[in-house]
């Protein structure tokens, strides 16, 4: 593995002269030093190999941010590049573990930040033969993907079928709701977004399920337009989002809007199931649907995991079973704290008014562009409840918000004729159900249920996984003083990670966090920072829970 690395974006020759030097896999890492989408100059008779790199590098340049670090994968065959941001830049040893070879003057390094020991990698890593990862949504296949892109056969059990769960919405919207301030969650759905927007692009490149002219995220209370004035203002990010006035939001929605808003010009619906069967479709993956995971032990060389017709065996294990995760098999995994929140999309039959609109439209709710005849709108978010059962109720819930949405567009969806009209049937009532949310059979349109997995901090827990009982024996002292200076090595179990508790925010943020996951495996370079890795890491959870003294595997520590 080579990894080469510039000060500032280079000539394209040089590139292309670089990509036709080196052996692969081959790391071009482009060190930014403003905030501009980087310009590679190309010459005026460029070769082959140069035209290629320019075609290839063209079409993704349209998401990249300056939060963190920005992967362009496979732009050529085994050749990958990084545009690295200057504070990633000034830190290239905390993302690549192999040595940096410069071809300009180096952008100086600073020191290896201290690492709380539970957040460093374990001392005792296996070489990775096979993995088993138990789950399929968009986290359990972006993460066989990741792994089988680099040569590592995975096998996949799947409860039911893929995407059946919180992947399984017909439409969802891949755009990022930020804060405007650089936190952890900003930083992940920033590189999140273009890494998921990217691969859309590679793994889907003729359009047939996702699509859209942008997103508009409208400004539908004082918080959000607050907020979205407040994004509106980091200029160098304008090619990512930027406001709009309602004028303006009306001409880009192709219907009339009331309200201003932030456009995500980059931003698609996409069908998720179809990103699922995409990112499972590959040589090295071996599917089992209909295989629930009874248990899972390590025999000192490898995970054995127990299924009702026969046990699969792996070196490495990884658990992507979303709101399935308090009922995992491990302990371990099971006993890590999870917020499940119910949730429901709707679909309604496209009119000819609804066929105008050509981006998604987001505000308290959402409503995609017609796809095969035929919208997604919602969502619910239900807390304390975990059926999965589709409800008339919360069909009136998402009607009733469409309508908050954009009121024009729900009257002509639902066939109302008025504001006050579309509150009749809205008390649970369906008497005045209307043919557009109906089949051709006469039988309701039916969206799709599920449970979202959250954590309490909304973070993803995505990582290594640490033996529960042994870390709270190892750092049992930090319950009477969290300041408590230790250094112990961190009891891992063997080779055993998660991704899970993306929410609903799982477009942006599973894929990268696949990406990550695979890059501890295969000792890869990491598209995350420390930073982020900390934040989204299972033991921070452990850990917090020591400190507050909380009860873990159902006693007290």
């Amino acid at each position: 593995m080579n990894c080469l690395a510039w000060n500032a974006p280079p000539p394209l020759a040089a590139l292309a002269d670089t990509v036709r030097r080196h052996a692969k896999p081959l790391y071009l890492i482009v060190c930014l030093p403003d905030r501009r989408i980087p310009e590679f100059r190309p010459s005026e008779q460029p070769c082959a190999e140069e035209t290629a790199l320019r075609q290839a590098i063209a079409g993704k340049l349209g998401c990249i941010q300056f939060n963190g670090a920005n992967v362009l994968e496979n732009i050529l065959p085994g050749v990958h590049l990084w545009l690295m941001p200057s504070e990633n830049a000034a830190r290239l040893g905390e993302h690549f573990p192999q040595p940096v070879q410069w071809q300009t003057e180096a952008v100086p390094q600073l020191p290896p930040q201290t690492v709380k020991p539970w957040f460093r990698p374990s001392e005792h890593r296996a070489a990775p033969s096979r993995a088993v990862i138990v789950g399929s949504g968009i986290a359990g296949a972006a993460t066989a993907r990741a792994l089988a892109e680099h040569g590592l056969p995975v096998t996949v059990l799947e409860a039911a079928e893929p995407a059946n769960a919180a992947s399984g919405n017909r439409q969802g919207l891949l755009y990022a709701k930020i804060s405007p301030h650089n936190t952890e969650q900003t930083e992940l759905l920033l590189c999140g977004y273009g890494y998921t927007r990217r691969l859309l692009e590679t793994l889907l490149p003729n359009r047939e399920s996702w699509g859209g002219d942008g997103v508009l995220h409208l400004n539908h209370d004082t918080e959000e337009t607050r907020r979205n004035q407040a994004l509106g203002a980091h200029k160098h990010h304008t090619h990512l989002y930027r406001p709009v006035d309602a004028d303006e939001a009306a001409q880009l929605a192709g219907i009339e809007t009331a309200q201003s808003g932030l456009y995500w010009p980059q931003g698609v619906w996409l069908n998720p199931p179809a990103l699922v069967r995409a990112l499972l479709d590959h040589p090295l993956i071996e599917l089992h649907t209909r295989t629930p995971v009874l248990a899972a032990e390590h025999d000192g060389n490898e995970w054995q995991v127990r299924t009702p017709e026969r046990t699969f065996s792996g070196s490495h294990l990884i658990y992507c079973t979303g709101a399935h995760s308090p009922q995992a098999a491990d302990p371990n995994v099971s006993a890590l704290p999870y917020r499940l929140v119910r949730g429901q999309t709707d679909l309604a039959a496209a009119v000819p008014y609804s066929e105008q609109l050509r981006c998604a439209l987001s505000g308290a709710s959402y409503i995609s562009p017609a796809w095969q005849g035929l919208h997604c709108y919602g969502a619910t978010f239900v807390q304390h409840d975990t059926g999965t059962d589709w409800r008339e109720s919360d069909r009136q819930t998402n009607r009733a918000n469409l309508h908050g949405l954009n009121a024009q567009l729900a009257a002509q969806l639902l066939r109302r004729s008025s504001p006050s009209s579309l509150s009749d049937g809205l008390d649970g009532s369906h008497q005045h159900q209307r043919p557009s949310e109906t089949r051709s059979d006469g039988l309701t349109l039916q969206g799709h249920a599920a449970l979202r997995c959250d954590s309490p901090d909304h973070l993803p827990i995505v990582g290594a996984l640490g033996n529960i009982a042994a870390m709270q024996n190892v750092y049992a002292k930090l319950a009477l003083d969290k300041n408590y200076r230790l250094n112990a090595p961190c009891p891992y179990l063997p080779n055993a990670y998660i991704n899970t508790a993306h929410g609903s925010r799982g477009l942006a943020t599973a894929p990268i966090c696949a990406a990550a996951v695979a890059a501890d495996i295969l000792g890869l370079p990491n598209p995350l920072s420390p930073r982020i890795r900390h934040a989204l890491a299972p033991n921070r959870t452990v850990i917090r829970a020591i400190v507050r003294q909380q009860p873990l595997l159902g006693k007290a520590v």
